[in-house]
């Protein structure tokens, strides 16, 4: 993750840092605002993560280990 300073706070998310939030996100009975506040991003960032990332079966592998 990469933290710009200044007036506006811009963070780069790796892969590797969304796919748990992801996972966290798809839990039976968890709230997108939970986890997003958990975090410190918006929901609607998870939700664009959701859209933009094919992580059904990313999911599934993170589940098994």
């Amino acid at each position: 993750m990469q933290i710009i300073s200044g007036v506006e706070r811009r963070r780069r998310w790796s892969k590797e840092a969304r796919l748990p939030i992801l996972a966290e996100a798809d839990q039976p009975g968890v709230r997108i605002g939970d986890v997003a506040r958990r975090h410190d991003i918006y929901p609607a960032q998870i939700r664009l993560w959701r859209k933009t990332l094919s992580h059904g079966s990313v999911l599934k592998v993170l589940q098994i280990h």
